[in-house]
């Protein structure tokens, strides 16, 4: 049942934060702290945000940090679910925002302070039909390193590279009626046989024609865990994307 906590304050949001919770125990309060910083400088800006959050299959410690966050990045809706999936977990929440425009991102996740200011004027400079992703992506904990994302419209980019890799990561930003009419597939690794469920979001949503571009001057910060990430559950489980348009198979 969805759990409305801060609505009173928030009426017809442009933006709606979708943000996952599972098991990331005190790191939530992290990334609770840094949607705090985004909300206050998009606020300034003018930019209505709320925050949607689910709490699916969490432990403990994770649903203690989550409830009992009291600041600016608390969140307005939060989704108690029991279904073990992060796509599906998404399109739950997406279902339940109010936002034209919605910003994915995870419970161990932290945005630069600008990414949703900055977010909505690339919109605005794309015409509001381009999916966007942060230009700067910093790997923290079990992997370090930094690494530069580019849009579909780069000169270096290739299509084809997606049979290979995934050239952008799971937080996007779009209009909220693009992720309705191409939901998250579901992905449990170890189950399904099927992963990695941003990358054939990616796909998907390429070979449909949604422009693929770059926020400039965001960061997005991810914590690679040295144990448990799902991204090694599904390598160590040998797990494939979905059959995609983009290859020329229906989903």
């Amino acid at each position: 049942m969805t759990e409305a906590l801060v609505q009173s304050h928030i009426m017809q949001p442009d933006v709606s934060v979708v943000i996952t919770f599972h098991q990331e125990g005190l790191l939530a309060h992290k990334s609770l702290l840094s949607l705090s910083r985004c909300r206050i400088a998009a606020e300034k800006a003018g930019i209505r945000v709320e925050i949607v959050a689910t709490l699916d299959r969490p432990d403990a410690e994770t649903e203690r940090v989550v409830r009992g966050y009291d600041g600016p990045g608390k969140p307005d809706v939060l989704l108690p679910l029991d279904i073990g999936d992060l796509g599906l977990a998404r399109n739950k929440a997406i279902r339940e925002a109010s936002g034209r425009w919605v910003l994915v991102c995870d419970g161990d996740d932290y945005l630069s302070e600008n990414f949703i200011c900055c977010c909505m004027q690339a919109a605005s400079e794309f015409g509001g039909k381009a999916i966007l992703h942060a230009q700067l992506v910093v790997l923290f904990d079990g992997w370090n390193a930094i690494s530069w994302q580019v849009g579909d419209d780069d000169p270096a980019f290739d299509p084809a590279c997606l049979l290979v890799c995934n050239p952008w990561n799971s937080c996007s930003f779009a209009r909220r009626d693009l992720y309705i009419d191409v939901p998250y597939v579901r992905a449990r690794p170890g189950e399904s046989g099927f992963g990695f469920e941003d990358w054939h979001w990616n796909c998907e949503t390429l070979s449909l024609g949604h422009p693929h571009r770059i926020a400039e001057g965001t960061v997005h910060y991810v914590r690679r865990k040295a144990h448990g990430s799902l991204n090694a559950a599904h390598e160590r489980h040998h797990a494939l994307i979905h059959r995609t348009r983009l290859f020329g198979f229906a989903p």
